[in-house]
C-alpha cells in the first residue's frame, strides 16, 4: 500500500512539475527574443535557424528554470491534495511524514543529477553553439553594411572607415581603423588596402574573419591622446572574428565546460600567486587587475554549478513544508510564504555575488549561503507540519 501511495505521489508531482518548467523557460525566453529581432528580421534567417537558436537559449535557462519549477510543483500538488482530503486519507491508514516526503526526494534528486549532469558540458555547448550562429549571422551579412565613405560601427569597440568598398564588400581601399583597448590606449590604423578572408575552423565551426591589411601604420595613443607607439607595416592581418570571439570579446565561463572551468581557474590563482603587485611596472597593472577580477567570476560560475542540485534539493523540502495543509476548511497562504522565501533567497544571493566579484566575501560562501539559509528555513516548514487532525 505504501509502495502503490508513494508511486502515486510522484506521477501526481510529474506533471506540474514539466508544466511549470516549460512556463518558466518560455518565460524567460520571451525577454530574450527581443535581442533577436534586429538579427532574424535584417539577416534572412531561416526558419529552421530560428528554432534552432531558440532550442539553445532554452537549454540554457535549465539551471534558472528547474528551482524553480520544483519549488511550485510541490506545493502545487500537496495544495491539491490537502485540499480534496488525499493527505488525510494517506495519513490514515499509516503513512509518515517521512514516506510522504520521501517520493518528492528521490525525484528532486533526480532532476538534481540531471541538472547538473547538463551543466557541466551539454549547456556550455549549447551556449557556445548559439554565440557562434551569431556571429556567423552578424558577419555573413556584415560586409555588405559597409559602404564607402561611411563609418562602420557593428564591431564592438571598433570603428571602421573605407575610402571605397569593391567585390560585394571583400575588398577595401583607403583603410582607417579605430580600437579603444581595455588599458585605455587608443590603437589607430591606417593601411591602403584592406581583404576580408572569412573561414570557420574547429568541431564547433566557430567562425573566423579577418581583414588583411596592406601598406600602412599602426599608431598607439594613450588617454592624453599622445602618440606612445608607432609602427609601420607591409602586411598586418586584423581580427574582426577570431576562434568564435568578436574583437574585443572575452569567452564567458559559462560557455566553458567543468574541466575547462577549472583549469582557468586554476592558472588565475596561479597568475596571482606569481604577481608582485608592488612589483608590477605601470603598463602591467592592467592585466594584473584583469586576474583580480576575473577570478571571482570564474569562481562563482564554477560553484554555482555544483549549487544548482544542491538549490534543487532544498526548494523540494521548502515546498513540502509549505504545500501541506492542516485540512479542509483550515488553510494558510502559502503562495505569498514561498514567494517571500524566493525573493529573500536570491535578494541574499544576488547581494552575495556583487560581494563576492568586489573580493568582500569568498565566492564560495556567496554561492552557498543562501542555499544554506534556505535549507534551514525549510527544515523550520518541516517540523512545523501538523500531523494532528
Amino acid at each position: 500500500m505504501f509502495k502503490i501511495t508513494q508511486r502515486y505521489l510522484a506521477s501526481t508531482f510529474i506533471l506540474p512539475f514539466v508544466l511549470s518548467t516549460v512556463f518558466f523557460i518560455t518565460f524567460l525566453l520571451i525577454f530574450k527574443l527581443f535581442s533577436l529581432i534586429r538579427i532574424v528580421t535584417n539577416k534572412g534567417v531561416e526558419i529552421w535557424v530560428v528554432f534552432e537558436l531558440m532550442g539553445h537559449i532554452a537549454l540554457s535557462f535549465i539551471p534558472m528554470a528547474v528551482p524553480l519549477s520544483v519549488l511550485f510543483a510541490t506545493m502545487y500538488t500537496l495544495n491539491k491534495m490537502s485540499e480534496d482530503s488525499e493527505i488525510v486519507a494517506m495519513r490514515s491508514f499509516g503513512l509518515t511524514k517521512l514516506q510522504l516526503f520521501t517520493p518528492f526526494l528521490i525525484l528532486g534528486f533526480i532532476v538534481a543529477v540531471l541538472t547538473n549532469t547538463m551543466g557541466r558540458e551539454m549547456i556550455p555547448y549549447s551556449k557556445t553553439l548559439f554565440k557562434n550562429t551569431i556571429i556567423q549571422l552578424t558577419s555573413k551579412g556584415m560586409m555588405t553594411d559597409i559602404k564607402a565613405g561611411q563609418f562602420f560601427t557593428e564591431i564592438p569597440k571598433v570603428t571602421l572607415f573605407a575610402e571605397d568598398v569593391k567585390g560585394n564588400g571583400n575588398i577595401l581601399h583607403e583603410v582607417f581603423i579605430r580600437m579603444d583597448n581595455d588599458n585605455g590606449l587608443e590603437q589607430l590604423i591606417y593601411a591602403e588596402k584592406g581583404v576580408l578572408i572569412k573561414q570557420s575552423i574547429s568541431e564547433y565551426l566557430t567562425p573566423s574573419m579577418r581583414l588583411h591589411l596592406t601598406n600602412g601604420n599602426i599608431v598607439k595613443r594613450n588617454s592624453q591622446k599622445q602618440e606612445v607607439e608607432k609602427v609601420l607595416f607591409e602586411q598586418y592581418d586584423f581580427p574582426i572574428v577570431s576562434g568564435g570571439d568578436l574583437y574585443g570579446f572575452v569567452t564567458k565561463d559559462s560557455m566553458r565546460t567543468n574541466n575547462e572551468l577549472k583549469e582557468v581557474i586554476n592558472q588565475y590563482r596561479k597568475d596571482k600567486e606569481n604577481i608582485e603587485i608592488d612589483g608590477v611596472a605601470e603598463h602591467e597593472r592592467g592585466a594584473y587587475g584583469g586576474i583580480i577580477e576575473r577570478l571571482p567570476r570564474s569562481e562563482l560560475e564554477y560553484w554555482g554549478r555544483i549549487n544548482a542540485g544542491i538549490q534543487i534539493l532544498t526548494f523540494v523540502l521548502i515546498g513540502f513544508g509549505l504545500g501541506i495543509k492542516k485540512g479542509r476548511g483550515r488553510t494558510r497562504n502559502s503562495g505569498v510564504m514561498g514567494l517571500v522565501v524566493l525573493t529573500t533567497y536570491y535578494a541574499l544571493f544576488f547581494l552575495g555575488i556583487s560581494m563576492a566579484r568586489k573580493q568582500q566575501i569568498p565566492t564560495i560562501a556567496a554561492v552557498f549561503a543562501p542555499t544554506l539559509i534556505a535549507a534551514i528555513i525549510g527544515s523550520y516548514f518541516y517540523r512545523k507540519v501538523d500531523w494532528l487532525s
